[in-house]
C-alpha cells in the first residue's frame, strides 16, 4: 500500500498504487519530482491549477511514458459504471469517500459480490485502507459521469517538458495580473470564497506544497505569510478589498522568484 506523503496527493498515491500491481515500486512524491510537477502551472475553464491538482491522463503520462506505460481515461455514465468496472482488472476513479469529500481510489476487482477499492490516504489517517462497496453503495458515491483511468503498456520515450514550463511562466504572469485586479476591487464574501479555489489555490496552497517538496523554503515562507493574511481576511466573512489585507508586494516578489525558478529548470 502506497500512502499520501504530501497535501492533496490522493491521485498521485493512487497512481503509485496502480503501478504496484504492474510490478513498479514508486510513490507519490517520486512521481511528482520525476515529472517536474513543482514547475508546472495551468489555466483551464476559468481556474488556475498547480501541483496535485494537475492530474489525469495528460499530466500522469509525463511520468508514465518514461517507464513504458500510458494512462487512458474514459468518461462513463453512472448507469454503466458497475458493468464497466466489472470488465476491468484495475482502474482509478474518483468517489465520495466521506460526505462530499471526493478523492481517487483504485478499483482492484470484486470480493463477495462487492467492489473492492483501495483507499489512497495518509498512512495515519483514521480511514480503512480498503473499501468494499455494494453496487448501491458505489452508485451513491459517484457523480453522474465518472472518469475511469486504466494503464496500458507503451513504448518508453523521453518526455520533454520545456514547453510546458514556458507555458507555466505565462500562466503565473497572468495569475499575477488577475490577483492584482481582483484585490484592487471590493469583492463580496461569496466571490472571495470562490476565489480561494479558482484564483488563489494554485499559488497559496498547492504552490506552497510543491515548493516545500523541493526544499525552496525561502519562496515558500513568503507565500505562507500571504496565505495567513488571506485566510484571516476570509474569516472576516464580509465584503473586502483584499489589497488592504494582503501584502501584494510580497506576493509578487514570491511569484517572480517562482518564475525564475521555473526558468532555471526549463
Amino acid at each position: 500500500m502506497k500512502y499520501m506523503t504530501f497535501n492533496s496527493s490522493c491521485s498521485y498515491a493512487g497512481l503509485a498504487n496502480l503501478l504496484s500491481f504492474y510490478g513498479i515500486d514508486t510513490e507519490d512524491r517520486k512521481i511528482a519530482l520525476e515529472m517536474g510537477l513543482p514547475f508546472l502551472f495551468n489555466y483551464e475553464d476559468g481556474s488556475y491549477f498547480s501541483g496535485p491538482m494537475l492530474q489525469g491522463e495528460k499530466w500522469f503520462n509525463l511520468y508514465l511514458k518514461t517507464i513504458g506505460y500510458a494512462m487512458m481515461e474514459k468518461e462513463v455514465n453512472k448507469k454503466q459504471i458497475c458493468v464497466y468496472l466489472r470488465n476491468l482488472q484495475y482502474a482509478m476513479l474518483g468517489i465520495y469517500v466521506s460526505g462530499r469529500n471526493k478523492h481517487a481510489v483504485i478499483y482492484t476487482g470484486m470480493k463477495d459480490g462487492k467492489f473492492r477499492m483501495l483507499n489512497n490516504k495518509w498512512e495515519q489517517a483514521d480511514e480503512p485502507d480498503t473499501l468494499l462497496l455494494s453496487e448501491e453503495e458505489l452508485l451513491q458515491r459517484v457523480d453522474e459521469t465518472v472518469m475511469v483511468a486504466v494503464l496500458n503498456k507503451a513504448i518508453c520515450e523521453t518526455v520533454r517538458t520545456e514547453s510546458l514550463m514556458k507555458h507555466s511562466i505565462s500562466v503565473l504572469q497572468m495569475l499575477t495580473k488577475e490577483i492584482a485586479d481582483f484585490c484592487s476591487q471590493e469583492k463580496s464574501t461569496k466571490d472571495i470564497r470562490l476565489s480561494m479555489n479558482t484564483l488563489f489555490r494554485a499559488i497559496l496552497l498547492d504552490g506552497i506544497t510543491m515548493l516545500d517538496l523541493i526544499g525552496e523554503t525561502q519562496i515558500s515562507q513568503k507565500l505562507k505569510i500571504v496565505q495567513d493574511q488571506f485566510m484571516n481576511a476570509v474569516k472576516k466573512n464580509k465584503p473586502l478589498q483584499l489589497n488592504q489585507y494582503l501584502d501584494i508586494t510580497l506576493l509578487n516578489s514570491a511569484i517572480t522568484e517562482y518564475i525564475n525558478l521555473i526558468r532555471a529548470h526549463a
